[in-house]
C-alpha cells in the first residue's frame, strides 16, 4: 500500500507539533482530509521531528524569584516532591481549618496547577482529619529540587543540605514558620533533628541564635527567645505573611500582659530618670518590679551610665 504523503511541509508540521505544542490528535484534526494520530506521528518520525514529553506541554512558570522561595520554605515545612519516570510535581496537604493558606499557595503557583484544591482525609491515632490538598502538573524543572530535598529518587526521606541555605530569603523564612511554626510565649519552629545543623545555619545567615530544645528522638523545636531575636525574627516574616495566618503573629506570651507593662517602664527616660536620682540598681529593679540583671541588660540597650558600673565600656553613652 502506498504511504501517503504529508500534506504540508517539514517544516509547518515542526512548527505546530515542537512550537505551537499541538498533539498528534490535535495535528491531525487541524489537517482534515483522512489525518490520522498513526498518520501524523510516521510523518513526525520521517521528518526527524523527536516526541516532546507530555510534562513539557505544560505551560508553567520558571521555578526562580518568589516562587522559588515559596518552594525552599514549603519544602522546609509542609511541602513534599513526588518523582515520576521523567518528572516530579509538588504537593501538600493541611487541615481543612487552613484552606485559605492552601489556597495563597496554590495562587502563587499559577499555572503550575491545573485543578482546585481536593478534599482529603487521613486516620491517625484512630481520629479521623479532614483537610485538602494540591498539586502542580509534573515537570522536569522539579527533578533537581527533588533529588536536593531527597536522599533517594524513588522514596527516601527529606533532608536539608547545606547549599539549601543559600536559597533561604525572608519570604522562604516566613512559610517554613507558617508550616512549621507556631506562636506561644516565643515564635518557634519545629524541625526534624537531622536537620538541625543545616536549621542553624539558615538562622546564623539572618543573625539569629535560637534556643534548641529535643522533643522526640526524631524531631525538636527552635525557640526565638529572648525579645531581641524574637523581635528580629518577627520583622523579618511579617512583611511575608498572608492574611490568613497572621495569628501566628499574634498571642505571643512575652508580647503581651504584664510583659508589654515592663517593657514599656523600662524606656530610656524612665531609666535615665531613676539614674539622675542616684537610685540604686537594685531598688531600681523593686520599683520596676524586675530583676536586676534586667536593668543591667536595659541600661546597656539605651547607652544609660549608671554610677555602680562607671568604667564599663558597655555602660557608656556613645
Amino acid at each position: 500500500m502506498k504511504a501517503i504523503p504529508c500534506p504540508i511541509h517539514e517544516t509547518e508540521l515542526d512548527r505546530l507539533y515542537t512550537l505551537e505544542k499541538l498533539t498528534d490528535a490535535q495535528i491531525a484534526e487541524h489537517l482534515g482530509n483522512g489525518a490520522t494520530v498513526k498518520r501524523v506521528r510516521t510523518w513526525r518520525k520521517k521528518a526527524g521531528i523527536e516526541t516532546v514529553p507530555r510534562w513539557d506541554r505544560h505551560e508553567v512558570l520558571p521555578i526562580e524569584g518568589k516562587l522559588r522561595s515559596l518552594l525552599v520554605g514549603s519544602m522546609l515545612g509542609d511541602g513534599g516532591l513526588v518523582r515520576r519516570v521523567h518528572a516530579t510535581h509538588y504537593q501538600e496537604v493541611h487541615m481543612a481549618l487552613q484552606r485559605p493558606y492552601l489556597e495563597w499557595k496554590a495562587k502563587m503557583w499559577g499555572s503550575w496547577v491545573k485543578a482546585d484544591l481536593m478534599p482529603v482525609e487521613w486516620v491517625k491515632k484512630e481520629k479521623t482529619y479532614h483537610g485538602f490538598r494540591f498539586h502542580t502538573c509534573a515537570h522536569e524543572s522539579l527533578n533537581p529540587w527533588r533529588d536536593m530535598f531527597y536522599d533517594d529518587r524513588a522514596k527516601g526521606s527529606k533532608r536539608l543540605l547545606p547549599e539549601i541555605v543559600d536559597f533561604v530569603d525572608p519570604f522562604a523564612l516566613a512559610v517554613w514558620y507558617l508550616d512549621d511554626g507556631y506562636a506561644g510565649w516565643w515564635p518557634d519552629i519545629t524541625t526534624a533533628t537531622v536537620n538541625r545543623p543545616v536549621a542553624e545555619q539558615i538562622f546564623a545567615k539572618f543573625g539569629l541564635t535560637p534556643r534548641w530544645q529535643q522533643v522526640k528522638p526524631s524531631t525538636g523545636t527552635f525557640h526565638m527567645e529572648r525579645e531581641d531575636t524574637a523581635n528580629e525574627f518577627l520583622a523579618l516574616i511579617r512583611p511575608h505573611v498572608p492574611k490568613c495566618m497572621d495569628y501566628k503573629l499574634r498571642g505571643l506570651g512575652y508580647n503581651t500582659g504584664r510583659n508589654n507593662a515592663i517593657k514599656r517602664a523600662l524606656d530610656g527616660d524612665t531609666l535615665q530618670k531613676l539614674v539622675d536620682q542616684g537610685t540604686p540598681i537594685r531598688q531600681m529593679a523593686t520599683i520596676l518590679g524586675v530583676g536586676g540583671a534586667t536593668i543591667d541588660r536595659h541600661l546597656r540597650k539605651h547607652g544609660i551610665q549608671h554610677p555602680r558600673l562607671r568604667g564599663n565600656p558597655k555602660h557608656r553613652t556613645p
